[in-house]
């Protein structure tokens, strides 16, 4: 019986564990939105238009644009590829598919490996792009796996550490004020140490991380010279040249 009943409570104590560990990190969650202006903002935001560097971006110089309508996902994006073309794509970065692609202000209609090839490689900086930039609200997706709160200091500040993993995507560990919710470090699975720097308000109220300093390799630190949101957009941005 003794036995039994020890069993009963060892069961009742590792359930509450839990159940106190769940909702920890949905409280981080709910703190990372807090710091980017809350999930009313956040859902309330209908596109959102960047300029990023660095990143390691293998395919385009410096200056990428995306305009996007979070709603749709309808995307533009603007760049000059390494050979020198300004090149222009219209694509939906939910469904994956590209729309009209134009080079150096021509429109290509017949899209063959080629031009398939450079939009999978837009693709693919976009998403390393958004990953960052949107990391704070990422973070708090059902779909988002996180692990056990801990608190550690960072330049005599205390923080509260919070291991992630997104949805086929990014994964690591982020270190947040627990009052701001501001992100302060986030370390990848490899190892790499960014530094979180420069968080913008990019219009109505909706603040999102824009410098990410790599302390082990310069070219994989990533600055968002420009972010801003809109709730409205004239439409033929994402349909002409």
């Amino acid at each position: 019986m003794r036995t039994f009943l020890t069993a009963i409570i060892i069961g009742i104590l590792s359930f509450s564990c839990v159940t106190i560990r769940a909702q920890e990190e949905q409280e981080a969650g709910k703190i990372l939105l807090k710091g980017i202006g809350g999930k009313d903002k956040w859902d309330s935001t209908n596109y959102i238009l960047f300029t990023a560097s660095g990143n390691e971006a293998k395919y385009f110089q410096n200056g990428r644009k995306f305009l996007i309508n979070t709603k749709s996902g309808q995307a533009r994006f603007e760049g000059k590829s390494y050979d020198g073309n300004n090149i222009v794509a219209l694509f939906n970065f939910k469904t994956g598919k590209l729309s009209k692609f134009f080079v150096n202000g021509n429109e290509v209609k017949q899209m063959g490996s080629e031009t398939n090839e450079l939009f999978t490689k837009i693709n693919e900086q976009f998403k390393k792009d958004i990953t960052f930039l949107f990391l704070p609200a990422l973070i708090e997706q059902p779909e988002t796996k996180t692990g056990k709160i801990s608190s550690k200091i960072f330049n005599a500040e205390k923080l509260q550490s919070l291991p992630f993993q997104l949805k086929g995507g990014l994964s690591g560990e982020v270190l947040f004020n627990g009052e701001t919710g501001w992100i302060k470090q986030f370390v990848d699975k490899e190892g790499q140490t960014y530094l979180v720097n420069g968080y913008k308000d990019i219009g109505g109220g909706l603040f999102l991380p824009t410098t990410f300093k790599n302390l082990e390799n310069g070219e994989r630190s990533l600055l968002f010279s420009t972010v801003a949101a809109f709730t409205e957009m004239e439409e033929s941005r994402f349909s002409t040249l």
